[in-house]
């Protein structure tokens, strides 16, 4: 007993570390603080610098018609060209990759994707003084904890409004250029003579209008043509405020919109933006020049002379540049790759090996900067110019191996964690203790585990090594290890094999039935593969069983049928309740009942068709008489299958749209005659309990299969995240969230509901333990497709996609004790109890 609750908590302490674990090495924040700042460049070009972001304006739609004054600039007075951004195309990650050279903090999970949780570097930082107007969402991203240098204004909250309102659509725009036309007037004569100066205006007209009417409509387009104005209005004071010449201007956009007015993943419309920049220091011809995003962000340091931001993984494109100048590029770049190197370093110390023998690429890195260093005069600028960009590059790949580098050694310490944690569980449920136990390979493996703990421990402190992540997971893996050579010592495997039927058959079918859960979980539609093979190893491994093979059929039609939609269709659901009405009369005995259930089945239908308001009492009466109802039934097992298949269906249909319904009567059906066939039953090997038999663990694959089916054939997952009040009209109409979204959960349920109930009945704790060890080798390939780039949607599906494969086990061990009080409790025997008890007082 006492084994059985150390193996319970380790299991525990195993699955809480393999979830953070994979959360951990994702999206830790690649935020080294503390960097050093590369030095101040004299003689810059510029002494200040306005940048203008038009959130949400894609570069399709400005090229096609640019506007007039923007069009000049580009074709007479600067340089443009395209700045392709990284998903996700956010107004956040863009905005801070444009002035703080960050692709996403992939941290900001954490923070629900709303703000940055770690403090960063950006220009305004490093700028002697930089004004900001624009979104509160925005400005704040840069002035919250900032020195005093940042100061930022932004309208209220509220005004981010996505209604487009007569005489207002140019509002947010109007004030931020407001703003700064101001202070031109009121403050600028106090830093008339300063340098490093930047002035940030960050427009939101065009991704608010974007949202409403589409970035195709007349009101997205006259907006940009209001900003084009608006801009030319401030260049023009601008020049006349300060009269030397020495501003230069950047335009750009933080993210593109797709023809439907979103934005966030990696169409070309979403991560093509528009980028012009013209004035002091910047070349002079009509050419296009494209960029990545990021490199704004030591251009934009480049041109006012200050430190490039400490985490900026960009590289200043010189082209941009007056290429009279070379000596200044040549310093430039040097700062770019003094900058790109401390972050090398700083992430190769990470790693925690010594730190006395760097890697070759930090060596080589830090021999080029020295170099470049001593002899800048006596090189030729050219020569020179060339051997800095060369640099940069090995620099860019060096932080790009040393980043993948710490991630994969992470991730191979917690799957060699995970993969003992299988052997183990592997051998829990498959093995039985060894009559002879030899004690000095016992001993032997017991002390080389201690001596590689302390040497792990020793090795960390001498390398004075920051990143205690590493060390634990390391220490976390060899114990895992540790654990499973003590199993094997003690224990050998005794997994039963059912006579007369080859065991490679049974091992192939978990195996495929793996691989298919496994796409299954990446496209829908392969479950429909699976179910088909279900049908196949049911006709392989069992006799008689045509029923259960020609329901299973069915199954693999609905995976491949589209995601239902919110718009109900009213005609599936009516023909599902009819052919429920006739189950109904085909197979409950009990004339009172099928009365009863008839009637539900009537009213069901009329609520559906409107004819009766179920929003006042009906629906929910019907909802909430729906385990009472079960109860009446009698507690013999076809029976209560029959009473909770049509109980469950009353309000299934009641929160449908259109096939799911149909989809839970096949499934229904298809669970019903699991019972009837006693081949996989727990009573086949009542004598056994203490090894797994095969055959459970192919019953295991088959049941975890249909869970996935319940989540995914009908795409009730996508009904949460595309959520809509109209699924729960027949209950609640006024606006109520936790309402809505419980009924719909409840409605993602009830076919699991049907599949716990049958688990029960042909559950053992073997069964359980089996779909734990296929769930958790499931899991395994999933670690690594878990990631941080993308869009919030592809991370979310890839993190959704791997916590429901570990936690699919759970889920159906609670469905299995949740579906106790549905096969077991009878109101009738709860009333001959109490009477009995009345009878024995007297």
């Amino acid at each position: 007993m006492n084994n059985n609750y150390a193996f319970v908590t380790w299991g525990f302490v195993m699955h809480l570390i393999m979830l953070w674990g994979v959360l951990d090495v994702n999206f830790h924040s690649p935020i080294i603080q503390d960097l050093p700042s590369v030095e101040i460049l004299k003689n810059a070009p510029a002494k200040r610098l306005v940048l203008f972001v038009a959130d949400g304006l894609r570069f399709r739609t400005f090229i096609e018609a640019p506007p007039k004054y923007l069009k000049n600039v580009m074709l007479s007075k600067g340089v443009w060209g395209i700045s392709h951004t990284r998903m996700p195309t956010e107004s956040r990650p863009g905005n801070i990759a444009i002035c703080a050279g960050l692709y996403e903090d992939p941290s900001a999970i954490f923070k629900g994707w709303k703000e940055n949780p770690v403090d960063f570097d950006s220009v305004f930082n490093q700028s002697h003084l930089s004004w900001a107007w624009g979104s509160p969402d925005i400005i704040s991203i840069f002035t919250k904890g900032a020195k005093k240098n940042i100061q930022g204004s932004s309208y209220p909250p509220e005004w981010q409004d996505f209604d487009i309102m007569e005489g207002q659509i140019w509002r947010l725009d109007s004030w931020v250029f407001d703003k700064y036309l101001t202070w031109l007037r009121e403050e600028a004569y106090k830093v008339k003579h300063s340098d490093r100066i930047i002035f940030f205006l960050h427009l939101l007209g065009c991704d608010t209008i974007g949202h409403t009417a589409k970035p195709h409509s007349r009101e997205y387009t006259d907006n940009m043509n209001y900003v084009d104005r608006k801009i030319e209005e401030v260049v023009q004071m601008t020049e006349s405020v300060f009269k030397d010449n020495a501003t230069a201007y950047i335009f750009t956009a933080d993210h593109g919109m797709t023809d439907w007015g979103s934005h966030g993943s990696g169409s070309t419309d979403e991560t093509e933006t528009p980028l012009i920049v013209w004035g002091a220091g910047i070349n002079n011809f009509n050419s296009s020049q494209d960029i990545e995003q990021i490199d704004i962000t030591p251009l934009m340091s480049t041109l006012i002379g200050a430190p490039i931001p400490t985490n900026n993984e960009g590289v200043l494109p010189w082209q941009y540049l007056n290429t009279n100048n070379l000596e200044y590029i040549n310093e430039a770049l040097l700062n770019n790759l003094k900058q790109l190197t401390h972050q090398v370093k700083a992430n190769r110390e990470m790693n925690c090996e010594n730190n006395k023998f760097s890697d070759w690429r930090v060596n080589q890195l830090y021999n080029k900067i020295s170099t470049l260093d001593k002899h800048h005069q006596m090189k030729d600028s050219k020569e020179r110019f060339k051997e800095t960009v060369d640099a940069i590059k090995l620099a860019k790949d060096s932080l790009l191996y040393f980043r993948q580098y710490q991630r994969s050694w992470l991730l191979i310490y917690l799957s060699t964690m995970w993969l003992g944690w299988i052997v183990l569980l592997f051998f829990k449920i498959a093995g039985t203790e060894r009559s002879i136990i030899n004690r000095f390979a016992l001993l032997i493996t017991d002390i080389s585990f201690i001596c590689i703990l302390i040497i792990v421990f020793v090795t960390y402190k001498v390398s004075d090594c920051k990143n205690w992540r590493l060390p634990c997971y390391v220490t976390m893996a060899i114990i895992s290890v540790w654990l499973v050579v003590r199993t094997v010592i003690l224990n050998s495997v005794n997994w039963r094999i059912r006579n007369g039927n080859l065991p490679w058959t049974e091992i192939a079918g978990i195996m495929l039935l793996l691989t298919i859960m496994f796409m299954g979980l990446i496209c829908r539609s392969a479950l429909s593969i699976g179910m088909l093979c279900t049908a196949i190893i049911l006709k392989i491994m069992l006799k008689d069983v045509q029923y259960l093979i020609w329901t299973v059929l069915p199954l693999a039609v609905f995976p491949l049928l589209p995601v239902v939609e919110p718009y109900p269709r009213v005609y599936i659901v009516i023909l599902s309740i009819c052919i429920m009405t006739v189950m109904v009369i085909l197979k409950i005995q009990s004339r009172t009942k099928r009365v009863i259930e008839i009637f539900r089945l009537i009213i069901t239908g009329l609520t559906y068709l409107e004819f009766i308001d179920g929003r006042s009492w009906i629906s929910w009466a019907i909802l909430l008489t729906t385990p009472l109802h079960i109860c009446t039934y009698s507690t013999e097992l076809k029976a209560r299958m029959h009473g909770i298949i049509s109980s469950l269906f009353c309000p299934l249909a009641l929160l449908s749209a259109s096939y799911e319904p149909m989809f839970f009567i096949f499934l229904a059906v298809h669970l019903s005659y699991w019972p009837q066939n006693n081949v996989f039953s727990s009573q086949t090997y009542e004598k056994s309990k203490t090894s797994i038999k095969m055959e459970e663990s192919l019953k295991a694959a088959i049941f975890m299969l249909y869970t996935l089916l319940c989540f995914f054939g009908t795409g009730n997952m996508a009904s949460i995240s595309s959520f809509n009040p109209t699924w729960t009209r027949h209950f609640v109409t006024v606006f109520s969230p936790f309402i809505m979204f419980s009924l719909i959960l409840l409605k993602m349920c009830i076919p699991l509901i049907l599949v716990g109930c049958t688990s029960h009945i042909m559950g053992s704790s073997n069964l359980f333990l089996a779909v734990l060890l296929l769930g958790d080798c499931l899991s395994l390939p999933l670690v690594y497709s878990v990631t941080s780039q993308g869009s919030w949607l592809d991370i979310g599906s890839a993190i959704s996609r791997f916590i429901i494969a570990i936690s699919l086990p759970c889920l159906l061990l609670l469905l299995y004790y949740l579906s106790y009080p549905l096969m077991t409790f009878s109101l009738y025997k709860f009333k001959v109890s109490i009477l009995s008890e009345k009878k024995h007082i007297v």
